[in-house]
C-alpha cells in the first residue's frame, strides 16, 4: 500500500484532474493532498460514504480539491 500523501491523492483523481495536478510543482501538489486528507478525516457526509465505498469518497474528495485549478 503507497504511504505518500501526493501519489495516494494522484491516484485517486480522474485522468484529467490527474494530469493538471502533475503539472504543478511539488509543493503545490503536497498543499493538495493535504487539503484532501483533511477533507477525507472531517467532513462528516464524505466519513458516511467512506464507510460504504472508500475509493468513491477518495475520489470525490480529490475532485473537490481539484475543483480549485480550474
Amino acid at each position: 500500500m503507497e504511504t505518500d500523501p501526493v501519489t495516494r491523492f494522484l491516484h485517486a483523481l480522474t485522468p484529467s484532474s490527474r494530469e493538471a495536478v502533475r503539472a504543478l510543482d511539488r509543493d503545490r501538489q503536497e498543499a493538495m493532498a493535504e487539503e484532501w486528507e483533511r477533507r477525507l478525516r472531517d467532513e462528516t457526509e464524505l466519513m458516511t460514504l467512506s464507510e460504504l465505498d472508500p475509493p468513491s469518497a477518495e475520489t470525490r474528495a480529490a475532485e473537490e480539491v481539484a475543483q480549485g485549478l480550474r
